[in-house]
């Protein structure tokens, strides 16, 4: 199998879901909920699941005519997500899921390049707009609104 920049972010992400996937069952339930068809460890777990399945359909097919080392991979930018999905993480029990969010997805469109900070903006609010709507009204899960939220109405 050559490699190629394909394979390597797909083998970086096979492990990245794999973690992910094996962390969901430290997520505590509720009594009972474990008989329950949708539990707080669902959605981790498909979405690990989804990103397996991704990681491996890309390791099968992704550059068979490119080759690569690991040393000419452009490793700045992918730092620097890693290094906001970082801060996202620290930051959303501060300010909650809808401005960390956006906040997160605002600075990932400059760092992958993207130019047009209005449009960068509009995609993140309403992304996180309706992401946060599925989950809180549709799915009906609670979303801690964050302890700036609490300072402000207190």
């Amino acid at each position: 199998m050559q490699i190629s920049n394909q394979r390597i972010g797909g083998l970086i992400f096979l492990l990245l879901s794999a973690f992910y996937g094996y962390f969901s069952y430290d997520i505590p339930l509720f009594a009972g909920a474990e008989y329950e068809p949708f539990t707080p460890r669902t959605l981790p777990q498909f979405l690990a699941l989804c990103g397996i399945a991704c990681s491996v359909i890309l390791l099968i097919t992704g550059g068979k005519d490119f080759r690569t080392s690991v040393k000419h991979l452009v490793w700045r930018p992918a730092a620097k997500l890693l290094a906001a999905m970082f801060a996202y993480g620290l930051l959303v029990n501060w300010l909650g899921f809808v401005l960390a969010t956006i906040i997160f997805l605002v600075v990932s469109f400059r760092i992958m390049g993207e130019t047009h900070h209005k449009k960068a903006l509009l995609v993140a609010v309403v992304f996180t707009l309706v992401f946060w709507a599925l989950l809180t009204q549709v799915l009906d899960i609670y979303l801690e609104p964050g302890q700036l939220w609490h300072w402000f109405n207190a």
